[in-house]
């Protein structure tokens, strides 16, 4: 194929997509045909208004915009309509400002001598390609007059095809052709429901595929257990707040359960201590164990006045009547 250097406007080309960037209708610039020839370019692209030596007319296959302001025309064409062979060696680019303007030549470009030659018609040639990339502005008010029976070469059918092959809906018609869609062993449709699936059949009658309970005592151990029911057993759900510190953490779950714990020193005379956090409602228990000792006999750990917030600890040594010591433990208290 001859070798072109990139498409040039011409005065009336400027004009006209100065004229698109309205953006009316009336104002609009329609690419209608390319036209080659073998003409030798002897003055300047601007001034022209038609090809120098025009051979071939070819319609418009299809057009798209690639790049902001950038549009890409192709059109297909094969020398069935060649009576002479000749020297492709000129291409022009022909439209119209709306759809009763008169068509013009817009660009223009010249092989020189990078030529191609296509036969004529007794010699028949495979359909060619050609891609014209036309700079139209930023706010393009263009469109493409596609001549139909050169819209689709062979590798944009194939592309369609291959297109076609991959579409999951592609072939539904003719898949339910083989199928009687009113019968109620057709499925036409799923939903959700509380219980599993719900079917909607080819006679429009319904089913409910039953995998999902309530129930935990269910006799059936392969259903689902919904999440409710779930979240219930677990004490509503999974731990909402904690920290896991070894001298003073919690363990908070959705329903308000807390568990806390913590480590507690210098103790004889029923210092209060403060829980990480507060119970939501109340402190049911705590309890404690003696760490050190002091070096002395075992330690005997009082709790008293729980708060939802604090608690008091007494110590003596257990062997040592009324000793009171500075031992000190750990303990863990429960509530809500």
């Amino acid at each position: 194929m001859a070798q072109f250097p990139g498409l040039s406007l011409t005065i009336q080309g400027n004009k006209m997509i100065l004229k698109s960037a309205t953006g009316r209708a009336d104002d609009r610039l329609i690419i209608t045909k390319a036209v080659i020839g073998d003409g030798q370019l002897t003055k300047s692209i601007d001034s022209l208004t038609s090809l120098v030596n025009p051979k071939l007319e070819i319609g418009l296959s299809n057009i798209k915009e690639v790049t902001n302001g950038q549009m890409q025309l192709q059109f297909n064409f094969d020398n069935k309509k060649v009576e002479t062979g000749f020297y492709w060696r000129e291409v022009g680019i022909y439209g119209k400002t709306g759809d009763s303007g008169q068509e013009k030549l817009i660009g223009y470009s010249n092989a020189s001598g990078l030529t191609s030659y296509i036969p004529d018609k007794t010699n028949a040639i495979p359909m060619q390609r050609l891609l014209v990339a036309l700079g139209v502005g930023d706010n393009p008010n263009v469109k493409g007059l596609v001549d139909l029976s050169t819209a689709v070469t062979r590798e944009q059918l194939d592309e369609s095809i291959k297109a076609h092959n991959v579409d999951i809906n592609g072939h539904r018609d003719a898949f339910n052709k083989k199928l009687d869609v009113s019968s109620n062993q057709y499925t036409k449709a799923l939903a959700k429901h509380n219980q599993g699936l719900q079917v909607t059949k080819g006679d429009n009658s319904q089913e409910i595929i039953n995998f999902i309970t309530s129930n935990y005592n269910d006799s059936d151990i392969n259903k689902v257990l919904n999440l409710g029911t779930l979240k219930s057993l677990l004490g509503q759900g999974a731990i909402v707040a904690s920290k896991l510190d070894a001298n003073a953490g919690f363990v908070k779950f959705a329903n308000g359960f807390t568990i806390q714990w913590g480590a507690f020193n210098n103790v004889p005379i029923g210092n209060t201590f403060s829980f990480p956090v507060s119970f939501d409602n109340a402190c049911y228990v705590v309890v404690g164990n003696d760490v050190n000792g002091n070096n002395r006999d075992n330690q005997v750990h009082s709790f008293r006045e729980y708060t939802r917030s604090s608690f008091k600890i007494f110590s003596q040594a257990a062997l040592d009547s009324g000793n009171k010591t500075t031992a000190w433990g750990r303990y863990i208290a429960v509530g809500n």
